[in-house]
């Protein structure tokens, strides 16, 4: 199991958690974190998905060109294609290790974002509440 992988099956538990506890939330300070973990988890599950699904499509691609399935372009099955697509397979298992990573990075930056939001509409209608009584 590689680190993807791991990563999706933490997003879908993190899913599943906040899914079915966010119902018993009632207070709205709490309930805006737990909307926010709930959008972390399913942009870092959705986005390692799409990756690893990508990456399969890759592999999949540079496996074409190896014509006996020995894992390796050999001289007979030389060609500029056969290059580009061993190329574009190694430069994507780089990127596709720190993936899990930047993924992590990027989902919490745009859930706390959302959750300072959410705290300020929050606390806007709050203040609406207690002008008009």
């Amino acid at each position: 199991m590689d680190y993807n992988q791991i990563g999706i099956l933490l997003g879908i538990c993190g899913i599943a958690f906040f899914g079915f506890t966010l119902p018993k939330v009632r207070n709205p300070y709490i309930r805006g974190l737990w909307k926010s973990g709930l959008l972390v988890f399913i942009m870092y599950a959705a986005l390692l998905i799409f990756i690893e699904t990508r990456w399969q499509f890759i592999s999949d691609y540079a496996s074409t060109y190896d014509l006996n399935g020995n894992g390796f372009v050999d001289l007979n099955e030389y060609s500029e294609e056969a290059i580009a697509a061993m190329n574009r397979k190694t430069y994507g298992s780089t990127i596709r290790s720190y993936a899990p990573l930047t993924m992590a990075v990027i989902s919490s930056i745009i859930g706390f974002a959302y959750l300072l939001s959410d705290w300020a509409v929050t606390r806007f209608k709050n203040k609406e509440q207690k002008k008009q009584l």
